[in-house]
């Protein structure tokens, strides 16, 4: 389970930033992803970095574990308080994925096809995603080509 948000074309400098600061919030999401820290770690370490722009992030869609189906428990909120929620063990898998928005409110709406999500307000939004092994050596991001040493 993974996703991207890509520029086509001439985009504004609000959009770069945007795209730049998901990005980056991803990755320190990916970072909590240790054995023995809590679900809320990773939501906290995004929220913290993408508040700082006055961004938010829709509080409907979140994370999640992935085992025999793609969407299971945990959720994984990307925002809250840290040291909350079940504890991160070995051999997790989970779909670390923020969402992140533009504009003043978390409000989102769902197109008529019951998929197509949108801001409420019209404003920009992000989203990155990957899929992340929690081992005793760190996070491995799936898809890559071997897992942390």
């Amino acid at each position: 389970d993974s996703a991207i948000t890509v520029a086509v074309g001439s985009v504004s400098p609000e959009a770069k930033r945007l795209l730049e600061v998901t990005e980056k919030s991803l990755s320190l999401g990916i970072e909590q992803a240790a054995v023995g820290n809590r679900i809320s770690d990773i939501g906290h370490a995004v929220y913290s970095y993408i508040s700082k722009y006055g961004y938010t992030v829709p509080v409907d869609f979140t994370g999640h574990g992935i085992g025999r189906a793609l969407h299971e428990d945990p959720q994984v909120p990307n925002f809250g308080d840290p040291g909350r929620g079940p504890r991160i063990t070995e051999g997790m898998v989970l779909a670390i994925e923020p969402m992140v928005i533009a504009g003043g409110t978390c409000d989102v709406v769902i197109g008529d096809d019951q998929w197509t999500a949108s801001t409420a307000d019209g404003s920009l939004a992000a989203h990155f995603e990957r899929s992340v092994a929690v081992t005793a050596k760190g996070p491995w991001i799936l898809g890559e080509m071997s897992p942390p040493r």
